[in-house]
């Protein structure tokens, strides 16, 4: 299905609101910087859209300091995801991430069950680097994002400022960063792992850069091709399972933790079987080495205790609507 794109001026945007659903509009994208810093502004917004709009998708970009309990609030009431910009200071020839903040805010966010991702760029600092990148994509994921995009991918806008070599960062570093970045694109981005996916990292003992750096390599040996433009509309999530999959099955492998690999399949084919039911309304039955109910509990958040302590348990799941949620049953 062709879809429409509309593009409406900042100064005009709220006015044109009640337009929406006569035009068929079912997402938002804000691109207006001031909404980022004013926090009025952005609150008198969201109120305004929550009005006219309920039922519309909306991307708010926003700095982390705009982020209190009043923009909370008003985002619970919304079909939202707050895109937060991961900036950096620079203060003594170093690029300083200020993790106390983004923890702050990111908790904030996690205890009112609402969404959100980071936007982050590489090399565009004199004073970056590539262990200072791969900090932050590290420390980024450890707060439990939806998504990490990268504007240097996407639409250049002159706001947008492209990587460049420095004496900190070199050609080969951007290149490294380039394949770090693509790798969290598709794994985790594309592949909707935020639930799931330090769980199944935790017992590889790899650090998220480490573990999509090697993603990226693999990809190229497999002759996936993958580039800055990546469009998330292609391949489908079910193609990109089964790389996450076969990926993470040999990591499991060279570290010789095998035995844990039934548990992280059922638990990434679970959580993207849910995720396709909700964003595609696509039902399936699947084959799990455990009990479903046990595999979605706050149990199978540790693999290795879970691995030693449940018994396994083949089944056959049907994953289907229900009547307000989605939900599953056993059928076999």
């Amino acid at each position: 299905m062709k879809q429409t794109e509309f593009y409406f001026d900042s100064d005009n945007l709220s006015q044109e609101l009640s337009s929406f659903a006569e035009r068929g509009i079912t997402e938002l994208f804000l691109h207006d910087r001031n909404l980022m810093k004013k926090k009025e502004a952005l609150v008198s917004f969201m109120k305004k859209a929550e009005k006219t709009i309920p039922d519309v998708f909306i991307s708010i970009p926003v700095l982390p300091e705009a982020l209190d309990g009043e923009v909370i609030s008003a985002a619970q009431s919304l079909f939202c995801s707050f895109e937060i910009e991961a900036k950096c200071s620079e203060k003594n020839n170093s690029y300083i991430f200020d993790k106390k903040l983004y923890s702050k805010k990111a908790a904030l966010l996690n205890n009112a069950a609402l969404v959100f991702g980071f936007n982050m760029d590489y090399a565009v600092s004199a004073v970056d680097s590539l262990k200072a990148f791969r900090d932050r994509i590290d420390f980024a994921l450890s707060l439990y994002p939806n998504h990490i995009n990268f504007p240097q991918f996407y639409q250049r806008p002159e706001n947008v400022k492209l990587e460049k070599c420095t004496g900190t960062f070199s050609s080969q570093d951007i290149r490294y960063a380039e394949n770090i970045a693509i790798a969290c694109t598709v794994f985790y981005s594309a592949g909707r792992a935020v639930p799931w996916f330090l769980s199944v990292l935790e017992p590889l003992k790899t650090p998220a850069s480490k573990f999509f750096a090697d993603f990226a390599e693999w990809l190229r040996c497999n002759n996936y091709h993958f580039n800055r433009d990546f469009d998330f509309d292609s391949p489908k999530h079910s193609e990109i399972e089964k790389m996450q999959l076969l990926f993470l099955e040999m990591k499991y492998e060279e570290k010789s933790i095998t035995s844990l690999f039934p548990v992280v399949h059922d638990v990434v084919r679970l959580n993207g079987a849910f995720s396709r039911l909700e964003g595609e309304g696509e039902e399936c039955v699947i084959e799990t080495s455990f009990n479903p109910d046990d595999i979605l509990s706050p149990a199978a958040l540790n693999i290795s205790k879970f691995a030693d302590t449940v018994c396994m348990e083949e089944c056959r799941v049907k994953i289907f609507a229900g009547e307000e949620y989605p939900d599953y049953k056993i059928i076999s």
